[in-house]
């Protein structure tokens, strides 16, 4: 194995295991600990560790080494997750025009039944939750394991680290999302695949202005 290799997998090992809690804020990063649960020299972990530094998840603190520190998820971070689903969503609506798929919507219609009838505002966090569901859901007619993993780290990253002003966005487009994910699910079902694809991108491109407001 190369050693850029080397350096990659132990990055995305420790990214893993902070974004995942299994490495939780204050908590020390030991090289010679990474490298032997990866069987790899102390080098490459090193430089994974420099460059999770510069992503602002770890810091290097006198006496103890890289730590993990607490971060927040900046309007930059926030938009390339926006078009990182953009991406999976159009990516499944291809999918099902290429191949002539017929899409299922009966959980993404349970799912949009859920979210219509919760108090957004009082409860935040739920909402959430169903709305990454709908698009976990709708990514796995890519049947797409990897893909689907995309999606679960796209919700701890949001979920652990967007600030309150960044969560609030989907609930304060809430109307426009439900109507945008509504028209999709009409579209898909009746194989007007571009006009799906057209939908979610002026839903995303109004999430990105809303951002910067």
């Amino acid at each position: 194995m190369e050693k850029q290799t080397y350096e990659k997998l132990a990055y995305y090992t420790i990214k893993e295991k902070i974004l995942s809690g299994k490495l939780h804020v204050e908590q020390h990063i030991s090289e010679a600990g990474i490298a032997k649960e990866l069987s790899i020299s102390r080098t490459p972990v090193r430089k994974a560790i420099a460059v999770l530094v510069s992503e602002e998840l770890i810091e290097y603190e006198l006496n103890r080494g890289a730590v993990v520190i607490e971060s927040s998820m900046s309007a930059g971070r926030f938009i390339e997750l926006l078009e990182m689903a953009e991406i999976l969503v159009v990516q499944t609506i291809e999918k099902c025009k290429n191949k002539n798929l017929t899409y299922k919507p009966e959980q993404g219609n349970a799912l949009l039944e859920e979210m219509r009838e919760i108090q957004k505002e009082e409860d935040v966090e739920a909402y959430l939750s169903l709305l990454s569901k709908w698009l976990l859901q709708f990514v796995a007619q890519l049947a797409n394991s990897y893909a689907e993993d995309i999606v679960r780290k796209m919700k701890r990253d949001f979920f652990n680290k967007a600030q309150k002003d960044i969560k609030i966005i989907p609930v304060l487009l809430e109307e426009e999302t439900m109507e945008t994910l509504e028209q999709l699910t009409y579209y898909m079902v009746e194989k007007k695949h571009d006009l799906a694809k057209e939908v979610i991108q002026k839903l995303v491109n109004l999430y990105i202005i809303r951002t910067f407001r």
